[in-house]
């Protein structure tokens, strides 16, 4: 601001001229409004507030699985079984890292603050910057005796089956939370959510949009022409339709409430629409072969 004289200490000096002493949180706080020691923007990143808040009890991390389902339990859902890994509060700490009967100190260092203060001389002046706490790692405590289960982590890593409840109309790629299963928290803190990412399994039978299911089924080009009766699979199980004389190739039948329950409701089902292929023979025996022309000879 005050070119060379700045730098000799001439200008600003408010007297005195010597080294003039500058906090580094002041110059955050006028660019970004933080609140000094209140704990706000980066002047909070050494206040007492921010402290407190990392000694005390956090929300563990939320987990992810990747579940793969049968088509019919995505349709009609039920119970699975998933084997997890996850981080659990130490039962023999309760999740504070300290052998059972010992306390935490204040650490002398940092006077308990987590925090100490260093000051770097530069042709601008004194610059004083706040640094973790090398003793205590800026926790502002001491712990003379970890748990001897986790090693003062707080927590433990552990392997267990839960049962997940599939909900009927469950579709490929939607994500279901099963609540307090991720890493338990540090410092005794909740656990987190585990989210199940759904991946359906395809069926060979049935292609599915939403609520909606379709699938072919195969008629001669004979019961096309004069109409029949085909038995065809839906989630169900096999069920028979009328197949209307004169149905052309990849006509369209409408098996209503056949369908997929919606999610979560399975008395609101979509429809099973089922579409047909008409089977035309590429070879025909002499008698057939004399009874085609004898229908062509009929049609003219």
């Amino acid at each position: 601001m005050f070119g060379e004289a700045g730098v000799q200490g001439a200008a600003g000096g408010g007297g005195g001229g010597g080294a003039q002493q500058v906090d580094l949180s002041d110059i955050f706080d006028s660019f970004f409004g933080g609140g000094g020691g209140r704990g706000g923007g980066f002047g909070g990143m050494g206040g007492a507030g921010a402290r407190q808040r990392q000694r005390g009890p956090v929300k563990g991390d939320d987990l992810r699985f990747d579940l793969e389902i049968d088509f019919d339990r995505a349709i009609f859902g039920g119970e699975e079984k998933a084997k997890i890994r996850h981080l659990e509060t130490c039962e023999t700490c309760k999740g504070d890292g300290l052998k059972p009967g010992t306390k935490k100190r204040g650490c002398g260092t940092c006077g308990g603050q987590g925090v100490v203060m260093q000051v770097t001389r530069t042709p601008l002046g004194n610059f004083q910057t706040q640094a973790a706490c090398p003793t205590c790692r800026g926790t502002g405590e001491i712990i003379d005796e970890f748990c001897p289960k986790c090693s003062g982590q707080g927590t433990n890593q552990v392997a267990k089956t839960v049962t997940l409840t599939i909900p009927c109309g469950v579709e490929n790629g939607q994500k279901l939370r099963v609540r307090s299963e991720g890493d338990a928290g540090p410092n005794g803190g909740p656990a987190g959510d585990l989210y199940i990412f759904v991946n359906v399994k395809r069926d060979s039978r049935f292609r599915r949009e939403g609520t909606e299911i379709y699938s072919d089924a195969s008629v001669s080009y004979v019961d096309a022409i004069l109409g029949s009766e085909a038995v065809v699979p839906t989630v169900d199980g096999d069920v028979t339709i009328k197949v209307p004389a004169g149905s052309q190739p990849e006509t369209v039948l409408r098996l209503k409430g056949k369908g997929a329950p919606k999610l979560g409701s399975k008395d609101d089902r979509g429809n099973h629409y089922v579409t047909l292929k008409v089977n035309v023979p590429t070879s025909l025996s002499s008698k057939e072969k004399a009874l085609i022309e004898e229908l062509r000879e009929l049609q003219k």
